[in-house]
């Protein structure tokens, strides 16, 4: 019964964001069909950006990173700056780069951030969406698998596998092979990271810091995916309540109050038990956008947590 209401839950999750594959162009990084148009104007780009590929040998296939460099990064060559991963990059990134530019323009506010996109080398979206859904979640759900496999594969006309559970491996995949190629790449601060994502990426965040708190320091969990597996996520902090005293970390949690109830009603006892601990290093903000949905919140949720988390 447990796996069963993850399941139903999983369902409406991903359902929403099948809706913004559907409505919303794909991301930068997308190979385009070739046809007279495409080969007669220039794709559209965003300004101060940069696209580096690597062969993940954690995840066996290839990986991109879609990185924003602050303005001022090739001007003052002694500046270090502090960098923020965020995951989804493949559908978030062209969003969450030019919000990230708007704090740049027509005055720096700062601290200036080093945007880095975590994305796939796809054909579709369907690779998309079934290597997030493998990745952004901690555990395997075999009736996700199939329902995300058959919805997948109609869509693109072949056969698309899904297999949840590989949050711990992409972690790896961060760790190992993102974080140094950043870092002895750019001058990206190893100090104050910060991990950032949406919907099942908001369920890798919260996964993050309660497993492994020593890796990033900053966190954003927008509408995050907390009833996945039976609520996995509530046994989670329980598990770190009780072997920790202290969560040195800044947390930003939000939800639309036109989400489902269970989703806003999950990120107020997500954040009631974590202020319950009285932990002295856990700086906690949560908003309920009124009025929006699972996907009108996405600009909205982002905006806002760039300046919770690095603005004020």
């Amino acid at each position: 019964m447990k796996n069963f209401s993850a399941f139903r839950f999983g369902i409406l999750i991903m359902l929403n964001f099948c809706f913004l594959i559907m409505i919303l162009p794909f991301a930068a990084a997308q190979e385009l069909t070739d046809n007279t148009d495409q080969k007669k104007y220039p794709m559209v780009t965003i300004p101060g950006t940069e696209t580096r590929t690597f062969y993940s040998q954690v995840l066996g296939q290839d990986m991109m990173l879609f990185i924003k460099l602050p303005v001022t990064y090739y001007k003052d060559t002694a500046k270090v700056y502090p960098c923020w991963y965020v995951t989804d990059a493949n559908l978030a990134f062209p969003m969450v780069a030019n919000i990230a530019g708007f704090f740049e323009v027509p005055v720096v506010v700062e601290p200036e951030l080093i945007v880095v996109g975590i994305a796939y080398k796809i054909q579709d979206m369907a690779d998309w969406g079934a290597w997030r859904t493998r990745d952004l979640t901690p555990t395997n759900i075999p009736g996700l698998d199939t329902y995300w496999s058959n919805l997948f594969s109609g869509m693109t006309g072949r056969q698309v596998e899904v297999k949840t559970g590989g949050a711990e491996k992409f972690l790896e995949c961060i760790t190992k092979e993102v974080l140094p190629f950043v870092e002895s790449n750019y001058r990206a601060s190893p100090a104050g990271r910060g991990l950032g994502g949406y919907s099942y990426g908001g369920l890798f965040s919260l996964y993050v810091l309660f497993r492994h708190p020593e890796i990033f320091s900053i966190y954003y969990a927008g509408s995050p995916s907390i009833k996945y597996n039976g609520g996995l996520l509530f046994q989670y902090e329980k598990e770190y309540a009780s072997t920790h005293t202290d969560m040195n970390a800044k947390l930003f949690m939000s939800a639309g109050s036109g989400e489902d109830s269970l989703m806003v009603a999950n990120v107020n006892k997500m954040a009631g038990l974590l202020e319950s601990r009285n932990y002295p290093g856990l700086k906690l903000k949560t908003h309920i956008f009124p009025g929006e949905n699972h996907q009108t919140c996405i600009p909205a949720a982002f905006m806002r947590a760039f300046l919770v988390l690095y603005k004020n």
